[in-house]
């Protein structure tokens, strides 16, 4: 919900950028306001007391509203971070924001589309595919900003390699590895066949487990929730582990304390499915949908736009299991 936040705050200073000088606009006051971490990466303290003029979008519950005005903020941050372009809070913000409009504004719509319109929906994936690279790669310079060779090591394939680039990953650097990689296996997830992708594929693993070790409870488990879908869905060669997966679920469950849908929707898609589970998947995806949106209305756009899967693959349960 921070990452909308920032967001959301975005649309604000651009109105008010008809007032203000170029030069002024991006320097790096403004970046870090934006970014929500200075130009080195570290996060910015907030006052618990203060306001939030962003819930009228993170507690939003038109998904369509908030898709149609996505692609006008993350165009701003482009701009914003093509003039500052060594800023490293803004370069993860902005490959942030590439990620989740190609999550939840590209792919998701697309997967609901009906067969005869496959050519719409590839287009879409395209689309999608192209979004979570870049915003890996922008979140990975980020990283390479702090750690220097970071990103040769994690793209190289060598295994050794990786994992002495993520011994040196520290708190600071979380958001921009969860982020990374969750651009990194949403590409995967669409071109699963891509020689470049595939041939990188445990590099993304292997830095969210370094992250989920520092920040366990992060986003409400979502490093968990990125890591059971990995290793229930990787062939064993390119480092499947069902026990792995399942006790990453548990994990998820745990940071959410069972709060969120997300959970709950990860286990029915990447446990129950391949498990042959219909009974499971229905149960799981029905405690998704039983949580109250405006329980935690800092959380309601997201809470309505994973409900809203949760729903439709209820609604599909049977495209999923085979009934003799």
């Amino acid at each position: 919900m921070k990452l909308i936040q920032k967001a959301a705050f975005a649309s604000l200073v651009l109105s008010a950028s008809l007032l203000l000088s170029c030069k002024t606009l991006v320097g790096n006051a403004v970046s870090t306001a934006l970014a929500g971490a200075n130009g080195k990466g570290v996060p910015q303290k907030k006052k618990a007391s203060a306001a939030d003029p962003m819930l009228a979008i993170t507690g939003e519950t038109d998904v369509t509203l908030v898709g149609e005005f996505f692609p006008t903020v993350l165009k701003s941050y482009e701009i914003l971070q093509a003039a500052n372009p060594r800023h490293i809070g803004l370069m993860t913000m902005t490959g942030s924001l590439n990620i989740m409009y190609a999550n939840a504004f590209v792919q998701t719509p697309a997967e609901t589309l009906p067969n005869e319109e496959f050519d719409r929906q590839h287009e879409a994936f395209e689309r999608a595919k192209l979004h979570y690279l870049r915003g890996r790669d922008l979140c990975l310079k980020a990283l390479d900003g702090r750690h220097a060779g970071f990103r040769a090591a994690v793209l190289s394939g060598d295994e050794e390699a990786v994992r002495k680039a993520c011994a040196k990953l520290g708190m600071y650097d979380v958001e921009a590895s969860y982020w990374a990689c969750a651009g990194w296996l949403g590409a995967f997830s669409l071109d699963p066949l891509s020689a470049d992708l595939l041939g990188t594929i445990r590099s993304p693993a292997l830095i969210l487990e370094r992250a989920a070790f520092l920040a366990p409870d992060y986003n409400a488990g979502a490093i968990w929730e990125l890591l059971c879908n990995f290793y229930m869905s990787a062939p064993p060669e390119f480092g499947g582990d069902t026990e792995r997966g399942l006790h990453c679920y548990n994990e998820a469950l745990r940071a959410s304390g069972g709060k969120t849908p997300g959970p709950y929707v990860t286990y029915a898609e990447a446990i129950c499915v391949p498990a042959g589970d219909r009974g499971g998947f229905e149960s799981s995806l029905r405690k998704a949908l039983a949580i109250d949106p405006d329980a935690d209305p800092s959380s309601r756009l997201m809470t309505t736009i994973v409900q809203k899967k949760a729903k439709r693959l209820l609604e599909h349960a049977s495209d999923y299991f085979l009934e003799w």
